[in-house]
């Protein structure tokens, strides 16, 4: 595994935790390290993990899970998927009733994505902004 496929991983269970509303800390930190080397140990496999009702599991081959720990401080009522390559949201009550995974799709997640939404776009329009009101002053101060 590469530098960048790594780097992709730990991206992408950074936006998993983030869909979580898990809090900046030494706790996520654990989590995210435990979660990064499970997926890259896995990469391009069967593995995955689905966080649902306050713990996150840890599926390999076959989709049995081989690890799971329970989240004390996260208390986010939807069921959520990743590969360490995408996010979705899943049913739970199919996850939960025999492990199946319905999905969902990643609508509702793409906010937890750093740099997405409309957070990323404001700065942009701002500094357009701040140009175009510096490049009029100045045509109004050279013809004045």
């Amino acid at each position: 595994m590469g530098p960048q496929d790594l780097e992709r991983i730990a991206y992408t269970v950074e936006c998993f935790l983030n869909a979580l509303r898990l809090h900046d800390g030494r706790a996520r930190t654990a989590v995210e390290e435990q979660l990064v080397k499970w997926l890259a140990r896995d990469a391009g496999k069967d593995g995955y993990v689905v966080y649902n009702l306050g713990a996150i599991y840890c599926h390999g081959a076959g989709g049995r899970v081989r690890k799971s720990f329970t989240l004390a401080d996260v208390k986010e009522g939807r069921t959520i998927w990743c590969d360490g390559r995408k996010l979705s949201l899943l049913e739970s009550k199919a996850y939960e009733k025999g492990g199946k995974l319905v999905m969902l799709g990643a609508a509702g997640l793409i906010l937890t994505m750093p740099g997405s939404g409309a957070a990323a776009t404001s700065p942009k329009k701002q500094e357009r902004s701040s140009n175009n009101n510096n490049n009029n002053n100045n045509n109004n101060n050279n013809n004045g």
